[in-house]
C-alpha cells in the first residue's frame, strides 16, 4: 500500500538554500511547497520525455528511418546563433 505523504531529507549547500528561500519568499510560499512543485515539474517532464522516446523508438523500428550524425549535426547547428 502506498503512503500518501512522507518525509525525505535533502542536503543543500548554503547558496542553493538561500536561492530557494528567496524564491519561496517572492511567491509567498513555503520552501516545502516550492520543493514539491519543482519535483512534480521534473517528474512531469521526465515522463513526457520517456513517452516521446518510446514513441520514436517504436516508429523507427516500424519505419526503419534514421538520420546520420552529419544530418543531425546540421539540424542542431541551424539552431545556434
Amino acid at each position: 500500500m502506498t503512503q500518501s505523504s512522507g518525509n525525505v531529507t535533502v542536503r543543500l549547500d548554503g547558496e542553493t538554500r538561500k536561492k530557494l528561500d528567496d524564491i519561496a519568499a517572492d511567491l509567498d510560499r513555503s520552501r516545502n511547497w516550492l520543493i514539491n512543485e519543482a519535483i512534480e515539474n521534473y517528474l512531469d517532464v521526465y515522463e513526457w520525455q520517456k513517452q516521446k522516446i518510446q514513441e520514436r523508438l517504436k516508429k523507427s523500428e516500424k519505419d526503419g528511418k534514421f538520420r546520420t550524425a552529419k544530418q543531425v549535426s546540421k539540424v542542431v547547428d541551424s539552431f545556434k546563433p
